[in-house]
């Protein structure tokens, strides 16, 4: 430790040669992604390198139409990129506002400088409720700290002179002069993030879930991808040879691979996820990290702290109560006891209101501080005894009659209740209470409809406070909040009946912060997930160990800190606001998902079919631009900014596994079909001037009007109920895709016909109903379920028929004209399928 005049601190000559050579408190290491990891991270990935190699090979063999993929995929990164960015840079916007200064001593006067201004050699306070910002060391005793941040341990330990205090480390009691040891890139904290690889940011569960998803795409496309480029360049007997027929493997192998690819699935869930963080930040609530977004809105049970969340936080003495002849001394020892305190809270500040400053000496023996675990502060004076301020009931042996009268009505009427006591000098003395201070502190207006509306959602809220657990109740019903009370004192041991307790019970009084810790835990064991508000240094456990952790803008650096949300102007009435966003990035996405990730399901399904029977794969690129546009990549980006404020209980791959999973298999086996049915069956081909003529792009429009059709209803199911805007966006997108098949120039551009007949009509029924009967047989909880079987079933069987029928007799009417039509409609069938794939 260098010796530095600890009275006087550095002076301005000293600070300005550690300035000089370097030793200030800047760090280059930042928590989070810099703008730089956000454009790696979107633009170096499996899915991006796959799409660039695919259109390098389509460019190099001419077929530029197919290349336009690569735009989407262009678009899609930049616009995460930059709704990234945006989110980032409005949370360090934001995170200024929640800095705090930091008291140094230099040329032995005290001032206030922000942390990035300390120096090498620095010395500075350490403050209950503070983060320490530096390596440092302590020059005084008195200082307890909680180092959980580094070594992972909740207790609170202990710092004397000499002992070294950790970067991160918050202040949990206590208040000391500390010496830097180490700043900037140097201090612990710093090291620690700069030797990490990787910062693990917390990942929300619908995150979690969508990795899961892209995890499997990106462990399952590679050997698919070798299965097909076998199946285009050997198993399908094309003669390579041949440029034209080398170029149509080549485009079947990149159709394929890119439809295995959902570039819009990550793109959506950064999109909504950022703009979230930027719609909150308009209400002054700092998100700290854009996975938080979510969490409050799965959270089904929200612990408070009463002071300062359902109150003003703001305690005005209403009444004292004295049990001693001389009033004027209580009220003089009241107030030589508050100026002892040096972190005051509320209370202590009323009281100083109330009381002013002593005008009687006192020769002050022993001091004890008030802690969150004992809630009492003691004193010991020469000559008068030992006098101790506090709860009421935790400051005394016993009350009188009059006394335990009086503290019922007080608690009655939800006043916070402070008692002093007093024991003599004299030996086997007892405490006795000689004041009573009765304290009120107001319940905020926007409280009440803000609780009910928690309630009406399906949020159950619990109150969890330090002060008596009747006073707590009556404030709470005063904000319509009405439950069973229990103190901390009556808690059961048995771990069992305790998470029952907490369960069953709605206020919690006299709670310690190590309970209250438990209390969260207990209620995460019994499948809750929990939500915790707190703006103290006795939150500060509860909160960390919380799913979800708000801060109040007004409370101190160390509870800001482990919060993810804080709300910067302490209003409590945006609460419900967080909660909408967190449900509209959870609905959204997990409606948006199902959709982007059907093509993925369908090729995969069509590949595996056409892998087995040695067939082309059907489709370009080109092919799929409209229906992948009009009904998966606008309506997705539409619906994922839609105001969707429903809870949502079912998880997202439950989602997608009922709506994804039968819609893309049932899709990848009617496009398989109905290419098997055109190689055995005229459907496509017409015998015309003594020869057959196969119309292949006439397939490829009812593969694609099937396909666009199919997913427009699935866009059907996953929107309802239908609201106005989500009704808006269907017809819009259905008109939009039907009518482009009417525009001859685009249809052209698309290598599709023009819409002609209305064929496409049967297989997107059957379809239709093949995927209802799936949901159905998934479904075991809905209503008139075998009526709507049955029906289902019925209207199966009816279509089937219908089509068989229709085939048949177009079969007999073509054998008619030409018996041996059979012979070449193979052959006419896969020469046309080469010529349409060879155009450009």
């Amino acid at each position: 430790m260098n010796q530095t005049n600890i009275k006087t601190g550095l002076t301005e000559k000293e600070v300005e040669t550690q300035k000089k050579l370097g030793h200030v408190n800047i760090t280059t290491t930042k928590a989070g992604n810099s703008t730089r990891d956000i454009i790696i991270k979107n633009t170096m990935t499996l899915f991006n390198l796959l799409n660039v190699i695919l259109a390098l090979v389509l460019l190099v063999i001419g077929s530029y139409k197919n290349m336009l993929f690569i735009f989407s995929i262009i678009s899609n990164t930049g616009i995460g990129i930059y709704q990234e960015i945006k989110a980032k840079r409005t949370i360090e916007k934001l995170s200024l506002l929640k800095e705090s200064h930091v008291e140094v001593i230099r040329d032995g006067k005290n001032i206030e400088i922000a942390k990035e201004a300390l120096v090498l050699n620095d010395l500075f306070y350490l403050k209950k409720g503070g983060q320490v910002p530096v390596d440092a060391v302590a020059v005084e005793n008195g200082l307890y700290v909680d180092e959980s941040m580094i070594t992972g341990e909740s207790d609170f330990i202990e710092k004397s002179i000499g002992d070294f205090i950790y970067s991160g480390s918050l202040v949990m009691q206590g208040s000391a002069k500390a010496q830097v040891q180490a700043v900037g890139d140097q201090t612990f904290m710093s090291q620690l993030m700069k030797e990490a690889t990787t910062l693990k940011k917390s990942r929300s569960k619908i995150q979690q879930q969508i990795d899961k998803i892209l995890k499997i795409i990106v462990i399952g496309i590679v050997p698919i991808t070798i299965i097909v480029v076998l199946n285009q360049f050997f198993f399908s007997h094309l003669n390579l040879a041949v440029s034209g027929q080398r170029e149509v493997a080549i485009i079947g192998v990149a159709a394929t691979i890119t439809s295995l690819i959902p570039e819009g699935l990550v793109l959506l869930t950064s999109v909504a996820l950022a703009v979230g963080v930027v719609k909150l930040s308009k209400m002054n609530v700092l998100t700290q990290e854009l996975s938080t977004i979510e969490t409050l809105a799965r959270v089904d049970v929200l612990c408070l702290d009463k002071t300062g969340t359902i109150t003003e936080g703001k305690m005005n003495v209403e009444n004292v109560l004295y049990y001693s002849e001389d009033h004027q001394k209580i009220a003089e020892v009241i107030s030589y006891l508050i100026t002892q305190d040096e972190e005051q809270n509320s209370s202590m500040v009323a009281l100083k209101q109330y009381f002013g400053n002593s005008h009687r000496t006192f020769e002050l023996l022993d001091y004890t501080p008030f802690t969150s675990e004992t809630k009492k502060q003691t004193m010991r004076l020469k000559n008068e005894g030992t006098f101790t301020l506090g709860a009421f009931d935790l400051v005394a042996n016993t009350c009188s009659p009059q006394q335990e009268k009086e503290i019922q009505n007080a608690l009655n009427q939800g006043y916070r209740i402070l008692a002093l006591a007093h024991k003599s000098e004299q030996e086997h003395a007892q405490n006795r209470i000689v004041s009573l201070v009765l304290l009120k502190d107001q319940p905020k207006k926007e409280a009440k409809r803000i609780l009910k509306y928690f309630a009406d959602q399906g949020t159950e809220i619990k109150i969890i406070s330090g002060d008596h657990p009747k006073t707590v109740s009556n404030i709470a019903g005063d904000v319509g909040l009405v439950g069973d009370y229990i103190s901390q004192s009556d808690f059961p041991d048995d771990v069992v009946t305790f998470q029952k307790m907490v369960e069953e019970k709605t206020i919690f009084g006299r709670v310690t912060p190590e309970r209250k810790r438990d209390i969260i835990a207990s209620l995460q064991k019994n499948g809750h997930t929990v939500g915790m508000i707190g703006d103290g240094i006795n939150d500060i456990l509860a909160l960390k160990k919380s799913d979800c952790p708000i801060a109040l803008g007004s409370g101190n650096e160390a509870t800001k800190s482990v919060a993810q949300f804080v709300l910067l102007k302490n209003d409590f009435s945006v609460l419900p606001d967080i909660l909408k966003e967190g449900r509209k990035v959870i609905n959204n996405i997990t409606r948006v998902a199902s959709m982007n990730l059907l093509r993925v399901i369908y090729t995969f399904v069509l590949t595996v079919l056409l892998v087995l029977t040695q067939h082309l794969f059907p489709l370009e690129s080109i092919n799929l631009m409209l229906m992948g546009i009009f009904t998966v990549g606008v309506p997705s980006a539409l619906l994922v900014l839609e105001k969707d404020e429903k809870r949502n209980e079912e998880d997202i791959l439950k989602k997608i596994m009922k709506n994804a999973v039968p819609t893309g298999i049932v899709i990848g086996i009617c496009i398989f079909a109905m290419l098997i049915l055109a190689y055995k069956f005229p459907i496509y081909t017409v015998f015309n001037e003594g020869q057959f003529v196969a119309h292949y792009k006439d397939y490829v429009s009812d593969v694609t009007l099937v396909i666009g059709s199919v997913q427009l209803f699935t866009l059907y199911l996953l929107c309802r109920p239908l609201t106005r805007f989500r009704a808006m966006v269907i017809t819009g997108m259905t008109a939009l895709f039907y009518g482009t098949y009417f525009i001859p120039p685009v249809t052209s551009f698309l290598g599709i016909e023009p819409l002609k007949s209305f064929r496409f009509i049967i297989p997107t029924v059957l379809c239709i109903l093949a995927i209802l009967l799936v949901r159905l047989l998934m479904d075991q909880k809905q209503k008139n379920q075998k009526v709507k079987l049955i029906l289902v079933v019925a209207s199966l069987a009816l279509f089937l028929s219908f089509s068989y029928v229709k085939v048949k007799q177009y079969h007999t009417k073509v054998m008619t004209e030409n018996v041996q039509y059979k012979q070449i409609l193979i052959e006419t069938w896969d020469q046309a399928q080469l010529n349409k794939a060879q155009e450009k």
